[in-house]
């Protein structure tokens, strides 16, 4: 599990989780498997393939614009979802709608994706590393475990009463990130008794009774799903998309780094992803948070958004939004010099003060 989770400060950018739980039997079936061993177990599954149907759910209190509909409705509202997955280049996630389902597989050159409503089919690049806008695979319980513990230490952990999930034994344990700027309360995952792949993962925030997002299966094999199942074969008459969506991270990275410190609030700044020069990433474990100079149009609009949502405040080092464990602010230019944004797992005080001390580096 030592793939980097840094897709979810990016998400940050953009959207902010608030507190709607999925609801399942939780049945005690007998004592709690050894935390660190059922960590080392989940570590081991990481490699494994699988298949099943799974769900996630989450409340997003997200400024209205029509670049992040899919942002909003992955984290916004119940995400449904199925899954074959026989490796990390060779699987398959179907999201499913209400009038349809989008699918997408992993292909040579990045992704491909056929939306069933419009019979149209689009291509991908590979990953900039693992700093993107979220996408339905990044929600599904071994994903989103592997992202969350992988900063996990044994001191940090304890056991939780195995449950039933998707009809089958599951051992739980808890993590608590230690870090006082962190917004990360604690994450609470349970994995398949069999197979150690995780099967449910729940995201609290700081002082949250219900998780910020959750993710469980209710469908789960453990077994290689056949080959024909992960190959893309483009239905016929489909239309091929012409041209790239719009995609925030991509404006903010590609801005010119204004000098950006390799050290902020004592947290060290991250490798830089190639292509995305301009967003300098810091933190560690759950506590990551990125910040980027962004171009005044889109910051003029995402200020004019930021300004009449619900739950934004005000602060002297600009607009804020925090809900549940992920925030932002956007800085005001007269504070920083220029205006950036400041996002992720840090609460709203420690974004703050990140942002302060930019505004001193900056005299």
């Amino acid at each position: 599990m030592g793939r980097s989770w840094r897709w979810l400060v990016v998400l940050a950018v953009v959207a902010t989780l608030g507190a709607v739980p999925v609801l399942v039997a939780h049945v005690p079936l007998g004592s709690a498997a050894d935390a660190a061993a059922l960590l080392t177990r989940m570590r081991a599954s990481a490699d494994r393939p699988y298949a099943g149907y799974a769900e996630s759910s989450g409340s997003l209190a997200l400024p209205a614009s029509d670049v992040l509909d899919d942002v909003s409705t992955l984290l916004g509202s119940r995400t449904q979802v199925r899954v074959w997955w026989r490796a990390a280049d060779d699987w398959r996630v179907d999201t499913l709608t209400p009038t349809g389902e989008s699918d997408q597989y992993a292909v040579d050159i990045g992704t491909a994706v056929w939306d069933s409503e419009d019979n149209r089919m689009s291509y991908g690049e590979a990953d900039l590393g693992q700093v993107r806008l979220p996408r339905s695979r990044d929600a599904v319980p071994p994903e989103l475990a592997a992202r969350l513990l992988s900063r996990a230490t044994a001191d940090r952990l304890t056991s939780l009463p195995s449950r039933l999930v998707a009809g089958r034994v599951a051992e739980g344990l808890r993590f608590r990130p230690d870090d006082p700027l962190g917004s990360i309360e604690r994450v609470d995952v349970w994995s398949d008794g069999g197979s150690g792949i995780p099967v449910r993962v729940d995201v609290y925030g700081r002082g949250a009774q219900v998780p910020a997002v959750s993710s469980t299966f209710l469908n789960f094999s453990a077994t290689t799903p056949d080959p024909s199942a992960t190959r893309f074969v483009p239905p016929a008459g489909a239309r091929l998309a012409r041209g790239r969506r719009f995609d925030l991270v991509r404006v903010v990275g590609r801005v010119p780094d204004p000098g950006l410190p390799q050290d902020l609030l004592g947290y060290s700044r991250l490798p830089t992803t190639p292509g995305l020069q301009g967003l300098a990433q810091y933190g560690r474990g759950t506590t990551q948070f990125a910040v980027g100079v962004l171009p005044e149009r889109a910051a003029r609009s995402l200020r004019q958004q930021l300004s009449v949502a619900a739950g934004s405040t005000g602060l002297p080092e600009g607009v804020a939004l925090s809900v549940g464990p992920l925030a932002l602010l956007l800085t005001d230019p007269t504070i920083t010099g220029r205006t950036m944004l400041l996002a992720g797992t840090l609460t709203s005080e420690g974004l703050a003060m990140a942002a302060a001390e930019l505004r001193s580096a900056n005299r």
